[in-house]
């Protein structure tokens, strides 16, 4: 799961950043993918988390630095969606949504970490060293401080969208969200268990939870941050429009002799597929009215009405025309 929560949120990086680049699209959300595609990297789900850790002091310092990425990351999806979606005031959420803010989050995370009886590399390093006073504060705030941004993350993210892309990806982000704060309560309740001293069914039971949640919220809002770029990215592609381009060329081979004014590569590959759709429909509409098109194929004469349909779908007036031209 973490590793797939990985590869997805690498994926939706490199859309985010297409959208950057090219559509000046919301860097919030581009600043949480990298941060949160470097945090998922150093969980020792990709590289072993002893070969990381032992770059920068073979003692845990990784699990402090995992955790402050997913923190910066969660904060960075909040702002964004706070960005695209809030109608509050900005004046109301100008304290939290400051840089500063965040630097004190991370500080509250550091300073308990710090304070800790330091232990060598472990993949269990939460429930070995727990008993630390150090270390179960330093994991009850970090849990606290993500299940507070996950929070208001989930109440921003529910309520009606004009934009069917941006509802879905709302909702998405939201349901990750509350996954994600189950999590937090989840491994809190965990830690104050091992904290009191009690070993129980419970406990366990607790401890096996705290991945599913977690790690399935994060999968989650990696899929609810990556609808709209791939909405963009697919509209932009054009590729329902190419493949009924490429089915007309198939199906009625008389446009073949129309010459290069319906090259099969021009019209599928070109710009503009849209507007290559309808220009090609149109031509099929005029060789017919004109008695140069034998009778068509039920295949052939499937796919033409379907390609009208999608144009009537994409351009309502030019679907007008569609329908006359096919009264002739």
């Amino acid at each position: 799961m973490i590793q797939a929560a990985f590869w997805l949120l690498t994926i939706v990086f490199v859309a985010r950043l297409y959208l950057v680049a090219r559509h000046n699209a919301s860097t919030a959300f581009l600043g949480a993918t990298g941060v949160g595609v470097v945090g998922l990297f150093c969980t020792g789900q990709i590289v072993p988390e002893s070969t990381l850790d032992a770059l920068i002091g073979g003692t845990n310092w990784l699990h402090l630095v995992r955790n402050l990425l997913v923190t910066a990351a969660v904060w960075l999806v909040r702002e964004g969606v706070f960005s695209a979606l809030s109608t509050e005031p900005e004046t109301k959420q100008r304290l939290t949504r400051r840089p500063l803010f965040l630097a004190a989050l991370l500080l509250a995370i550091v300073i308990p970490f710090t304070l800790q009886a330091f232990v060598p590399t472990t993949d269990a390093f939460i429930p070995e060293t727990v008993h630390q006073p150090a270390i179960y504060v330093y994991a009850t705030v970090y849990m606290a401080i993500l299940g507070g941004l996950g929070l208001s993350v989930l109440r921003v993210s529910i309520g009606p969208r004009d934009s069917r892309a941006v509802r879905a990806s709302a909702t998405v982000v939201g349901i990750g969200m509350g996954l994600m704060v189950l999590g937090c309560i989840d491994e809190i309740t965990y830690m104050s268990l091992r904290f009191a001293g009690f070993r129980s069914s419970l406990t366990d039971l607790t401890y096996l939870l705290f991945t599913p949640f977690f790690y399935s919220g994060i999968l989650l809002t990696s899929l609810g941050l990556g609808i709209p770029p791939m909405v963009r990215l697919w509209r932009r592609l054009a590729l329902v429009d190419r493949f009924w381009i490429l089915v007309l060329h198939c199906k009625l081979p008389a446009l073949k002799a129309q010459g290069e004014r319906f090259a099969f590569a021009v019209d599928v590959l070109g710009p503009r597929p849209a507007e290559r759709l309808y220009t090609l429909v149109i031509a099929i509409g005029d060789l017919r009215a004109a008695g140069q098109q034998a009778k068509y194929s039920p295949p052939a004469e499937r796919a033409l009405v379907l390609a009208q349909r999608r144009l009537t779908n994409t351009f309502e007036p030019l679907g007008l025309e569609l329908r006359k031209r096919a009264e002739i």
